[in-house]
């Protein structure tokens, strides 16, 4: 029987579909402006079918030759393994902008590229937390209705989950109370003197 010429036959069928839709499963193509989020969705994304390890380096590759009894032979662990991380080499490069491709283009493994992008977008990192932090505690519900207000907080605090900055939800409610405009006041001051923890979800309903 003549061997499969396609050489994501051996793997697990979840496995080979996502490595040929995960450009299709990140919405918008990674550009100077929205790593954080464009992170995080291929994290989720890769996590969700046990392949994050080949971009964060857990999952090493295995020995290239196999010595037995004197004998040296291929390790097929090891062509599985530059299968899988060439396919998604191959699938980040698809789900990069054009123009941040000069930057990543001589990279040989998934985990390499990876960390090339994350060193060349964390560098702003504190500024962009800052920058976030600052959004959060000024910004104001104006004429958003709850909801658009509500996910305009949410868009914030996963952009700065992205970055490994956790904001206490008491803060977070704080800010968004205090965003609320005047009508709000009597609910703002029932929150104020309320000594339980409320969280963001039980604002949602207002």
């Amino acid at each position: 029987m003549a061997q499969s010429s396609d050489p994501l036959a051996s793997l697990p069928s979840g496995v080979k579909l996502l490595l040929r839709n995960l450009h299709n499963l990140i919405p918008e193509k990674l550009t100077d402006s929205n790593y954080p989020a464009w992170s995080l969705n291929v994290k989720t994304a890769l996590e969700a079918n046990l392949l994050l390890g080949w971009i964060d380096g857990h999952e090493a590759a295995p020995p290239k030759i196999l010595s037995n009894d004197g004998k040296e032979n291929p390790n097929p662990e090891f062509q599985t393994w530059i299968v899988i991380d060439t396919q998604i080499r191959a699938c980040l490069l698809a789900v990069i902008n054009p123009s941040v491709h000069k930057h990543v283009r001589n990279f040989t493994t998934s985990a390499d590229l990876w960390n090339a992008l994350g060193a060349r977008y964390n560098f702003v990192s504190t500024a962009h937390i800052y920058q976030l932090r600052d959004k959060l505690h000024t910004l104001r519900k104006g004429t958003k209705t709850i909801t658009q207000y509500l996910d305009e907080v949410a868009t914030i605090l996963t952009d700065l989950d992205a970055l490994n900055e956790v904001i206490p939800e008491r803060d977070v409610v704080n800010a968004v109370i205090r965003g609320l405009p005047h009508e709000y006041s009597s609910f703002k001051q029932n929150i104020r003197m309320n000594n339980e923890n409320i969280s963001l979800n039980q604002l949602s309903p207002l």
